[in-house]
């Protein structure tokens, strides 16, 4: 699965935000290892999580984002968080609104980036099986950092386990490849923007965003604390 994904808090530019996930979506947004490509095209699937205050809406639907009617509707709302999702489904699983990210449980939710070989079962995909992991070690250890590291640590065959996990007031974002992520670097490689009044966290520079853009190292886990909008990173 080689999707693309997106975070942001705070006064968030919100149409060119969507502009820009609908051109990312389309494989014309950042030049990358698969720019231009149309096999790389994200048309499987897209959601979308975005609200003010707590209160929280979700909506995806299993087509291409730039062809659903519902995709303008979010222009007009006024949120302080959003995150997003387009799909490119990995061989093999369906393109179906049961396999269509972002998952929610428990109040948590979730969206990925890549594709795992580790998971075996059939009845649910590996991306609904990383999230399912993770929240048994969050029950585990009650430290989310330290669930993640044990998840990450569990698993050895996976392109990428890139992935945007939400709940409350804080967002941990992995950036995490292995060896056949590592031939495409670029494409895995999560960037983060951080303006005075938001910040943006995606897999890919936004064409209409003038500022600087960071990249998070391989293996590395980025928290952010909605409230203060305050970053922090750590190996994992």
């Amino acid at each position: 699965m080689a999707c693309r994904m997106l975070v942001g808090i705070g006064k968030l530019p919100l149409a060119r935000l969507l502009d820009d996930f609908k051109l990312m979506a389309q494989n014309k947004n950042e030049r990358h290892e698969h720019w231009g490509d149309p096999n790389h095209i994200q048309r499987d699937g897209w959601g979308i999580v975005t609200g003010r205050s707590g209160k929280f809406e979700c909506y995806k639907n299993a087509v291409p984002c730039w062809t659903d009617p519902r995709f303008v509707d979010f222009y007009e709302v006024d949120p302080d968080f959003i995150m997003l999702h387009a799909r490119k489904a990995s061989p093999g699983i369906p393109v179906e609104y049961e396999f269509t990210h972002p998952f929610e449980e428990d109040g948590w939710y979730f969206c990925h980036n890549g594709t795992i070989h580790d998971f075996k079962a059939e009845e649910k995909m590996d991306a609904q099986q990383l999230f399912a992991l993770i929240l048994e070690n969050i029950k585990q250890c009650e430290n989310v950092t330290e669930a993640i590291r044990t998840t990450v640590e569990s698993l050895k065959e996976y392109s990428a386990l890139n992935f945007i996990l939400f709940k409350d007031d804080h967002v941990y974002v992995l950036n995490m490849y292995g060896k056949c992520g590592k031939e495409t670097p670029n494409y895995f490689t999560i960037r983060y923007s951080q303006a005075n009044d938001y910040i943006v966290i995606c897999s890919e520079r936004l064409q209409s965003f003038d500022k600087q853009w960071k990249e998070m190292q391989n293996a590395t886990l980025l928290t952010l604390t909605i409230p203060e909008r305050k970053v922090e990173i750590c190996d994992i």
